[in-house]
């Protein structure tokens, strides 16, 4: 099972995806934005990304590992088909949610993350939120995943999610 979490920065992505990932057995969590940080930037971002999690889904299969717990922000419902065309087979289950939560409660989430930061982002951070959040909030239907409010604690939202997953 592949399970793949969407949303803007600062919505919990990331702390989301590992609790979820220490509820399923025999799980590996690949953290997009970890794997996209690369200097300098490559040319095809999206090829870069996409390749690298596909050697790691590999990797991981050949150790046991069947089920995935990916974030990242996607921007386009082309990028998802590429990753799943390269990360699922065909009879395996894809769930993709697009992580909601309204924008001030998004924005004090990243405001207490700059807080425990050496460096302050805010100005970039704040830049990079309002047209992921605008980009997110376009998507039509389920597009960019199934719509999943984060607004709950990640221990609620993962009993939530696994309901969800059966």
């Amino acid at each position: 099972m592949i399970i793949v979490l969407n949303g803007p920065l600062g919505i919990g992505k990331s702390t989301l995806a590992e609790a979820l990932s220490e509820r399923i057995d025999r799980c590996a969590m690949l953290d997009g934005d970890a794997l996209a940080a690369v200097n300098p930037p490559p040319l095809e971002a999206r090829e870069h990304l996409h390749a690298a999690m596909a050697l790691l889904v590999a990797h991981h299969r050949r150790f046991g590992y069947c089920n995935f717990v990916i974030n990242h922000l996607w921007e386009t419902e082309a990028d998802l088909d590429d990753l799943r065309r390269r990360l699922a087979a065909p009879e395996e289950r894809w769930a993709c949610y697009r992580l909601t939560l309204d924008r001030a409660s998004n924005l004090a989430r990243i405001a207490r993350r700059a807080e425990a930061r050496a460096i302050d982002e805010r100005t970039a951070e704040m830049s990079t939120f309002d047209r992921e959040y605008a980009l997110l909030n376009r998507a039509a239907g389920n597009a960019l995943g199934e719509p999943f409010d984060v607004s709950g604690p990640p221990g609620s939202l993962v009993e939530v999610l696994l309901e969800k997953l059966g």
